[in-house]
């Protein structure tokens, strides 16, 4: 590979890593970890029309229909909200209130509605599926306040309330109630902390390959349990890109890294990399960093595996990005010997 491959591929690899580094989330408000986990009690009367759920275990309400029926779910004033109609087309009714309200996971706060806005008017329906399910933030059914509820404990119950549905114009009541979920143990965090204290102590003394092998290996962990996370939850939650294009981003940097290793005459290009590497593995462990102090996580992994590899990841990448840093920093040349 000659220098000019060389810088491009480093070129391109910090840029990426830059750009992904600094890119909200698909969605601000999307599911999260949380101490709240949300029950749906009752459907009164039964009905095998329509099937409810709880998404990321207080985040979203999901609502999917099983047989060809209108459902109409109501909004926070009685005002048809979301319609499912009976081909499976979703339309949520743009002068509900509740279209705005929803949001965000604790409402819009003090922002006014558009003037459009009118429980009282005729619905105006804007399709937003066509699968005949749908998952939104319904404020009915989770704690809306980010301080936990007064004179309440871990275990007790918090809330409960209903939400009202039409089915074919039948009125039916989802029965919901939430409760307040013990903190996880820390030990998962902790043992995935020690396990990146050990790797960054290997790093340090390793060569370049070792280096970009442990790279990859906790990139590879990362990527996995990212993109398990990201296809957990309906794409309607708008889960971020980041949990699985961050730990790709260090892949390729520590693949490129292999490649360029014995490529090139400086360390700039390595180090580089490096700081590449570690940059995208930090900026997706402080992502996921809430998992490692809230008891439920919106994944189907295995929540103590989840919080050992992000505490691994979280060192691991700091030590390669602080690693790669102080190279840039006390560049030198390479002889032919050391870039083997």
């Amino acid at each position: 590979m000659n220098r000019s491959a060389a810088r491009l591929l480093l070129a391109c690899s910090l840029a990426i890593a830059l750009v992904v580094a600094a890119a909200p989330p698909a969605m601000a408000d999307a599911a999260g970890p949380t101490n709240y986990q949300t029950e749906i009690i009752s459907i009164d009367p039964a009905t095998s029309a329509l099937h409810v759920e709880m998404i990321g275990g207080d985040a979203f309400l999901r609502l999917k229909q099983l047989e060809p029926v209108e459902i109409i779910v109501l909004g926070y004033r009685a005002e048809p909200y979301l319609r499912f109609a009976p081909d499976g087309t979703v339309f949520e009714n743009r002068r509900s209130p509740a279209v705005w309200q929803n949001q965000e996971r604790y409402g819009n706060g003090d922002q006014p509605l558009p003037t459009f806005v009118d429980h009282t008017a005729e619905p105006q329906w804007l399709e937003v599926a066509s699968s005949g399910h749908y998952a939104w933030h319904d404020h009915r059914s989770h704690w809306m306040n980010e301080v936990p509820p007064l004179n309440k404990r871990a275990g007790d119950q918090i809330l409960e309330a209903t939400v009202p549905i039409r089915v074919d114009g039948k009125p039916i009541v989802v029965t919901v109630a939430s409760y307040w979920i013990e903190a996880p143990s820390i030990l998962p965090a902790i043992g995935g902390a020690v396990m990146g204290l050990a790797a960054a102590a290997v790093l340090l003394r390793s060569a370049r390959l070792n280096q970009a092998v442990v790279a990859l290996l906790v990139a590879g962990a990362a990527a996995l349990l990212g993109s398990i996370a990201f296809n957990s939850v309906p794409p309607e939650t708008a889960p971020s890109r980041l949990l699985w294009l961050l730990p790709i981003c260090a892949v390729a940097a520590a693949l490129i890294l292999m490649a360029v290793r014995n490529h090139t005459a400086t360390t700039v290009y390595l180090d580089g990399l490096t700081v590449a590497a570690g940059a995208t593995l930090t900026a997706w462990a402080i992502l996921r960093f809430d998992a490692l102090r809230r008891a439920l996580i919106p994944t189907d992994a295995p929540f103590q595996l989840d919080r050992f590899v992000i505490a691994t990841t979280l060192v691991v990448g700091a030590a390669l990005a602080l690693q790669g840093m102080y190279g840039l920093l006390t560049p030198k040349r390479l002889t032919p010997a050391e870039t083997s």
